[in-house]
């Protein structure tokens, strides 16, 4: 053992007999451990690879087979195409079959069995109580022992035969678990069995066999078969040769094992590597910073027993040793229970982590090589959290060590001016970066995707996270010299808040650490509010509404089958289910003689405005009753005022005084004539003002006849759910009509949610910081009440310590949250910086009070005394 031996012992001793302590620093190294654990196992077995995928995927089957419409085939054999359909060849992209009537037999070798494999063939509408929805349709060869284990049966059996189907649980429950379902057109199906797809477990679904009634097939769709070959037969030359006849085969042993990326790692695939690194960079350092106090805490108390180490002969190395050896205890101890608790935690309770990942585990997936280098880390975590607290003990004088005499950090507090430099650079870096950032976001979405384009930089981002490292090391690195500086303040607060400044000024080598450790942990729920706070503020900026807030709105399309037409007779009992207080109709202009085309669609007059020429891809005319648009605020009063004129109000068009647009059909190239238009520029996120160009119904009767394809319902209240229920009823569906409520932010649970976070972070660092204050200072309070101060004030000064400490941590970690916050508003393109004033103001006043009041609640107001005498 040499130099380790008797060090060994001395930890392993004082960790058992400082049971509580060493539990507090496993737990601080086991809590990210056992999330992480969790985590990885529960997402690899949510999305599996190796031999559960080609099981998930294909079954029991040697490969599936994809056959096209093509004749040739632009893949290489064995290629890994899982997911989506090959390519056809340059010059074969004419049809040469009909995929779901081919025989695949005829190319393949004798003894060879094939089965439909289950796909997804889009979506069908059956019939439920009182109304309609839509549903998933899943389309295989169910009775076919190669579809084995491709679904999950809960119950029965899948369907062989066309009018036979099977229902996912959710859609089972919606239909009260009956035996047969009824389709939109009155066919009814026999309900054989409950299933669930693997992925997306909990859609609404229906398994039918390919040649059911329940949809109509299209001819030119790729047909994919589960395919088990002969035992002789070789996959890859057959693959090889069947990409010539335009079928695609996937062998089994591809899925198990894919090729490498023939492209490699690209620059834009880095990004996401790089975000998890800073994070689990950042995690380890807070463990490191929370647990390194907690040693701190403990060689504080061992001071006695240090000092008779060195009294015996033991050098300031032994020492040394003996503290990082209680490191190296907690860590083991910290990363055994974590991975102990994650496996408990994760084995059993299968059917919480299939809900929450809407996944079904067919087999669990461990990743070992990720939860080896977890549990590395959490030991390297342990050891170098003891580091810091080894070299200070070691630097104890014997006489002082034996009297328990704490070292103080004398002398004025100085901030390094590369620590300036170094924050000054992470902002710059931050701004500069997030500025770039908003720059592409704005580019693309200047492109014809819009709004729905996004934008993932790495170089900005790259940039923007160097930054926000930079800041925050440059903080952690100042934080001794700011306690230091706060002491300053000390005079303008009472006793006990003077106290605990100047505590915290002497001691910095503590309070510095566990303000860090209490920085970065606010400082992730603080960036969590922010990202939220500004995705919502980017929602909220680009949503569009269906109507006026407050009013109900019903749309009708012409010419789409299963779609409700609008009759003045619907009109009437709508108006009698709900509180309407008026009903306001809206509608396409057509020409008189319009008639239907070869698609069932009537087409309607519409403008083309200057910014898209003379095309037919102008604004479809629709009239409005002026009255009804002036209750949209100014612009609607403005737009009001021109329909009245007799004018075309276009939304958001640079328009010249007395110019004109064109009339067209919106189907044709005729031109009919010019009509007197006016724009008032932008208008209000309501879908009628934005999508349409605006005219009297006056006016509209002069061109043609109104098509009435929305009614606004101005409602007295809100509707109530019975009411709603009625209207469903006498729809058919439960979606037809909306009722407007503006846009509903998601975050009426996000403010608990994210308090709780802070205030547990909050409350670990303060705890060790006040408990390893209290070690140091029972001395000093032992004086204090032989001078005749008050029990209290113990309490007073351990929640004034409690408040210090949290108030200081919450600031910075909201600071640094925002710098976060900023790079999000440039990211999801917010309008503004939107700043969660609830969610900090909860996070920098509430958190610390509650951190101070429960110290203060928890600490003994008496305390034995103790010697003052060396």
């Amino acid at each position: 053992m040499g130099k380790w031996g008797p060090p060994l012992r001395i930890a392993r001793r004082t960790t058992r007999r400082s049971l509580g302590r060493t539990l507090l620093i496993a737990a601080l190294i086991g809590l990210p451990v056992l999330a992480a654990t969790w985590l990885g196992i529960v997402l690899k077995s949510a999305s599996p690879s190796g031999e559960t995928l080609a099981n998930n995927t294909i079954g029991r089957a040697d490969a599936r087979l994809d056959v096209t419409q093509y004749g040739k085939l632009q893949v290489q054999p064995g290629q890994d195409m899982l997911y989506g359909e090959p390519p056809p060849a340059p010059g074969h992209d004419k049809a040469v079959r009909t995929p779901s009537t081919f025989d695949p037999l005829t190319l393949l070798p004798p003894g060879s069995k094939v089965a439909r494999q289950f796909v997804d063939s889009g979506t069908t509408e059956i019939r439920v109580p009182d109304s309609k929805t839509s549903v998933t349709l899943l389309t295989g060869d169910g009775a076919d022992p190669l579809t084995t284990g491709t679904v999950k049966l809960d119950e029965g059996r899948l369907p062989a035969k066309p009018d036979e189907v099977a229902i996912s649980p959710s859609l089972a429950e919606e239909l009260g678990r009956t035996d047969t379902m009824v389709s939109a057109d009155g066919t009814k199906y026999t309900v054989v069995g409950i299933a669930r797809m693997l992925s997306a477990a909990s859609t609404k679904a229906v398994f039918a066999t390919p040649d059911t009634r329940l949809h109509e097939v299209d001819p030119t769709r790729t047909v994919q078969y589960l395919v088990d070959l002969p035992d002789s037969a070789d996959a890859d030359a057959l693959g090889t040769a069947l990409i010539d006849q335009g079928l695609f085969l996937l062998p089994r042993a591809t899925i198990v094992d894919p090729p490498p990326d023939t492209y490699g790692t690209t620059a834009d695939e880095i990004g996401p590597y790089a975000a998890m690194a800073l994070v689990i960079g950042f995690g380890v350092l807070e463990i490191v910073l929370l647990a390194g106090t907690a040693f701190a805490v403990g060689a504080r108390r061992q001071t006695r027993e240090l000092g008779l180490v060195m009294a015996a002969g033991g050098t300031p190395g032994d020492v040394r040793r003996i503290v990082v050896t209680q490191g190296l205890f907690a860590g083991l101890v910290g990363v055994l229970g974590g991975l102990a608790i994650a496996g408990i935690a994760v084995f059993s309770a299968k059917p919480v982590w299939e809900a929450m990942t809407d996944a079904v585990f067919t087999a669990w997936q461990i990743p070992w090589g990720t939860i080896v280098a977890i549990a590395l880390l959490g030991v390297g975590a342990g050891l170098a959290a003891a580091v810091v607290p080894a070299i200070s003990a070691g630097r104890q004088a014997p006489m002082a060590a034996l009297a328990e005499r704490f070292t103080v950090t004398a002398g004025a507090a100085r901030i390094r001016v590369a620590a300036v430099v170094l924050l000054g650079a992470g902002l710059a870096c931050v701004f500069g970066g997030s500025t770039m950032i908003a720059a592409a976001l704005k580019s693309a979405r200047s492109t014809q995707l819009g709004m729905q384009a996004t934008a993932t930089p790495t170089g900005p981002i790259a940039l923007v996270l160097l930054g926000i490292t930079a800041t925050i090391a440059a903080l952690v690195w100042m934080l001794p010299s700011l306690v230091a500086k706060l002491a300053g303040v000390a005079r303008a607060l009472p006793l006990s808040g003077r106290m605990a400044l100047r505590d915290a000024s002497r001691h910095r080598h503590r309070t510095g650490p566990a303000t860090a450790a209490i920085m970065m942990a606010v400082a992730g729920t603080a960036a969590v509010a922010f990202a939220a706070s500004n995705s919502i503020a980017a929602d909220a900026a680009d949503y569009t509404a269906a109507g006026r807030e407050g009013d109900a709105v019903m749309r009708f399309a012409d010419g789409v089958p299963g779609a409700i037409a609008h009759t003045p007779q619907l009109g009437s009992q709508l108006g009698e289910l709900l509180p309407v207080r008026q009903q306001h109709q809206l509608g396409y202009v057509q020409l008189p003689n319009a008639k239907a085309n070869q698609y069932g669609y009537t087409p309607v007059l519409a403008v083309a405005t200057p910014q898209n020429g003379m095309g037919m891809t102008g604004m479809p005319l629709q009239a409005a009753d002026p009255g009804f648009v002036e209750r949209f605020g100014e612009y609607g009063a403005r737009v009001a005022a021109a329909m009245r004129a007799g004018k075309v109000v276009v939304p958001d068009v640079k328009l010249e005084p007395g110019q004109t647009v064109a009339l067209h059909n919106d189907d044709a190239q005729d031109y009919l004539k010019n009509l007197d238009a006016v724009s008032f520029g932008p208008p209000p996120r309501i879908q009628f003002f934005r999508d349409t160009a605006l005219i009297s119904p006056e006016a509209a009767r002069e061109l043609g006849t109104i098509k009435v394809n929305e009614v606004h319902f101005e409602l007295t209240r809100s509707p109530s759910d019975d009411e709603l229920a009625a209207v469903a009823r006498l729809l058919g569906a439960d979606d037809q009509l909306v009722v407007e409520k503006g846009y509903q932010s998601p975050a009426r649970l996000f403010l608990l949610g994210i308090l709780a976070a802070a205030t547990i972070v909050t409350l670990l660092g303060v705890a060790i910081s006040v408990s390893l204050s209290a070690a140091e200072g029972r001395a000093d309070l032992a004086t204090l009440a032989a001078i005749g101060a008050p029990p209290r004030r113990r309490r007073s000064l351990a929640a004034a310590q409690a408040w210090v400490l949290g108030q200081l941590g919450c600031l910075l970690g909201v600071g640094v949250g925002a710098l976060y916050g900023y790079t999000a508003h440039a990211a999801f393109g917010s309008p503004r910086f939107a700043v969660p004033w609830a969610e900090l103001g909860g996070i920098v006043i509430v958190v610390p009070l509650f951190a101070g009041l429960l110290a203060w609640l928890l600490t003994r107001s008496r305390l034995p005394m103790v010697s003052r005498i060396d």
